[in-house]
């Protein structure tokens, strides 16, 4: 596996998991159209009967809060929250509060103070919160206090409290009086899923008129019943799993299924290429049998007909046609040569190992080799010793060389240097010509491409395949062009 590969791979596993937190997640947290709260309470409670008057006596007293959306606008919801108080000796209502609030579905702030909590989003911290709780009828901030268990479930609990909040709407019966209340409210949050799980509140009214406290109008206390605090926490416990699913296993999951089809792709285009590798060794293997035995039979008419053309020159005094006859010489030699190079790539030879002197090789692959009067070959002083088949890398040092001569034109210069290293030899070819274009460089080692109108593709072909077979490297680059041998 590549490189690259690998970076897609994580790229797009990376991907896939963070758009499913930031998208699927924040819309399974949200304040759904189904949102739906029914909390019941109980405890005791005295209420005066009269403007001035005295309290009661105590009652049991059950309380039921009811919330549920009642309207969508965009990413805000309305939830309707009805608190009713019973007493339930007389099974008569003494406190009834109806309130609407508009909330933002993710952050669950309202819209009229962003800064303010309606409610815990999940992955509640041990710190205050800026609340304004609708249990708690007015804005108080919750206070951390400490962690607690309830029915099996690690919980944080929080305190808020309120001093003189006018509740008078409460009180419609009241004429020309003021109630004002003191609280201390108690909420046991479940911290992942941000769920309440258990309630309790005292509270302490008074009836005021001419800014004088007249007397007590109520006082009293309650908390979630032991089944609703059941039913609270068993809720959690539900969304708890589906938490843990969501935001553990189903990333696990994603990840895995993202890495799993990468994987599968990546293996069917290696099998493609694999595939496509034998097909076309297949062929070459073909095409190089039938041109080895072609080339063969070509050059031994070539040889009877560069005898003949040879004895014709020496028997024939005629100038106008002893340079015909040179003309046909050149074509007979340009295609021996071009058959050679069929030859040298198709034809399977083992490698004749052997120690030999870098000069040596330099000197043997630049022995049969024309060059111009404008080109000018410098080669190394130093020298080192090689292991390998002398003459295999004559061909490829001869073909590199040749290759220089002929993209410069004519002049130039073509520098041969060796690097004698621990473990390997390096020889490079530097010539000033124009360069290979970039297009061109990751496919001048493969058959039968070439940029010349009379070559073969063979030539860098056959250094290749010489170069690997020695368990070597060959490569290029440009500015200026080098071929380098390791």
């Amino acid at each position: 596996m590549t490189p690259r590969n690998i970076s897609l791979m994580i790229l797009s596993t990376v991907i896939v998991v963070v758009l499913w937190f930031a998208v699927y997640v924040p819309e399974s947290e949200k304040i759904r159209s189904d949102f739906r709260v029914y909390l019941e309470q109980e405890g005791e409670d005295q209420i005066a009967n009269s403007v001035g008057g005295n309290l009661s006596q105590q009652f049991v007293l059950r309380e039921s809060l009811i919330q549920k959306v009642t309207g969508i606008d965009g990413n805000y919801v309305t939830i309707s929250s009805i608190v009713s108080g019973v007493n339930e000796d007389e099974t008569k209502e003494v406190f009834h509060s109806e309130q609407s609030y508009q909330v933002d579905a993710y952050s669950m702030t309202y819209k009229n103070m962003p800064g303010k909590q309606f409610a815990f989003k999940p992955g509640v911290q041990k710190q205050n919160y800026d609340f304004l709780h609708p249990l708690v009828f007015a804005d108080a901030p919750l206070v951390y206090q400490k962690t607690d268990m309830i029915n099996g479930l690690d919980v944080y609990v929080f305190r808020a409290a309120t001093h003189n909040v006018d509740i008078s709407n409460s009180f419609p019966q009241y004429e020309n009086v003021k109630i004002l209340s003191d609280t201390n409210s108690t909420f046991w949050i479940e911290p992942i899923t941000g769920d309440l799980v258990k309630f309790e509140k005292n509270w302490k009214d008074y009836q005021v008129k001419d800014n004088k406290t007249i007397a007590v109008n109520e006082l009293g206390w309650k908390k979630t019943t032991t089944y609703s605090s059941f039913i609270l926490s068993e809720t959690a416990k539900s969304k708890i799993a589906d938490f843990n699913y969501n935001t553990k296993v189903m990333p696990v999951l994603l990840a895995s299924l993202t890495i799993g089809i990468n994987l599968i792709l990546i293996l069917r285009n290696k099998l493609k290429k694999s595939n496509e590798i034998v097909l076309k060794n297949e062929k070459m293997t073909a095409i190089g049998n039938l041109s080895a035995r072609i080339s063969h039979d070509l050059r031994n008419t070539l040889t009877v007909l560069k005898s003949e053309v040879s004895i014709m020159s020496i028997q024939n005094q005629d100038e106008n046609m002893n340079k015909r006859l040179q003309r046909l010489m050149r074509s007979i030699d340009k295609m021996d040569h071009q058959i050679g190079g069929v030859l040298d790539f198709v034809r399977e030879r083992p490698l004749k190992i052997e120690k030999f002197s870098s000069s040596v090789l330099i000197k043997q692959a630049l022995e049969d080799i024309a060059v111009p009067d404008g080109i000018k070959i410098t080669t190394p002083v130093q020298d080192m010793s090689i292991t390998g088949d002398l003459t295999q890398l004559e061909i490829v040092l001869s073909n590199l060389v040749l290759n220089s001569i002929q993209a410069m034109g004519g002049s130039g210069k073509i520098t041969i240097s060796t690097e004698d290293k621990p473990d390997a030899s390096v020889i490079s070819i530097t010539d000033s010509g124009p360069g290979i274009p970039e297009k061109y460089m990751s496919k001048i080692f493969e058959p039968l491409f070439t940029t010349k109108q009379r070559g073969t593709g063979l030539g860098l072909a056959s250094c290749y395949t010489i170069i690997k077979s020695h368990g070597g490297e060959i490569w290029v680059k440009n500015n200026p062009t080098t071929f380098t041998i390791l």
